[in-house]
């Protein structure tokens, strides 16, 4: 995880909500063009061009090298999929992970304000285990936001998340987790999705002016995953369905704020 915890100080909150609302906002309109044919590639461009247009810029293009602006993860593969031009089937999930870059000057020099989310679309009609999946998983995803708190610990999140993966009996992603969002994107501290990691590590306490991403995968069968040749894509190993799901919490004195929730996503599932 590169970067120190960075702290934000409360004139910056504006700003950082002003980029997670645009990560908020075009990761839903991409989610609206997730159809049978639609290719991950034109995805990617509608998406791109969109950010621009705002004045601000995709997040993950050039990122440690990575060619495109959406990370774009269909059926098995869990996250950091390079976007094709393979055109998506009836049935598919597709993971949709994207974050928006808006710099501004503070204290006389150039900040960069991230904002990052991610969330596994149904293309069309999918079957009952899929939709089960991602139901689950963004159960997942809320469960660790509702454990935020300033004078919490990293721990509560990954104890909430780790219980709905348990409960459900679905695999949980361990080496992937959320992070801190600082100016160089992630940042200190790493949030696993499993408690075990912090036999191991050290916690962290929860203060205000972080901001948080917290991002569970589940999948349907076991936990174990593998890399694809192209160096980015992390697959389940035994081919079945994953989801994935993110949300970014600034915490203030006085509340947590999830940022990019544009859309109101909690009982999004729930008919």
């Amino acid at each position: 995880m590169s970067g120190p915890i960075c702290i934000f100080e409360e004139e910056q909150y504006p700003l950082i909500r002003k980029a997670a609302a645009l990560a908020g906002e075009i990761l839903h309109l991409v989610g609206e063009r997730v159809a049978a044919g639609k290719t991950l590639l034109e995805l990617d461009a509608f998406a791109e061009e969109w950010i621009r247009d705002q004045g601000a810029v995709p997040t993950f293009k050039g990122y440690m090298g990575f060619p495109n602006t959406l990370c774009t993860s269909v059926n098995e593969n869990i996250v950091h999929g390079i976007p094709n031009d393979k055109p998506l089937k009836e049935g598919d999930i597709v993971s949709i992970d994207v974050g928006v870059t808006v710099t501004e000057d503070f204290n006389g020099k150039p900040f960069k304000y991230v904002g990052d989310n991610a969330f596994t679309f149904p293309c069309g009609e999918i079957n009952a285990k899929s939709r089960r999946l991602l139901e689950a998983t963004n159960e997942g995803l809320w469960a660790g936001l509702d454990s935020i708190k300033a004078g919490g610990f990293i721990s509560d999140i990954s104890k909430a998340i780790e219980q709905i993966a348990k409960d459900k009996r679905y695999g949980n992603v361990q080496e992937f987790g959320g992070h801190g969002i600082g100016p160089e994107y992630h940042c200190q501290p790493f949030i696993p999705n499993f408690t075990e990691y912090f036999k191991h590590y050290p916690d962290d306490e929860i203060k205000p002016g972080m901001v948080l991403a917290v991002e569970p995968m589940f999948n349907i069968g076991t936990s174990a995953i593998k890399k694809h040749k192209d160096g980015w894509t992390i697959a389940t190993a035994d081919r079945k369905n994953s989801a994935h799901f993110e949300h970014s919490a600034l915490v203030t004195k006085d509340s947590v704020e999830i940022i990019t929730d544009v859309r109101k996503t909690r009982d999004i599932f729930k008919s």
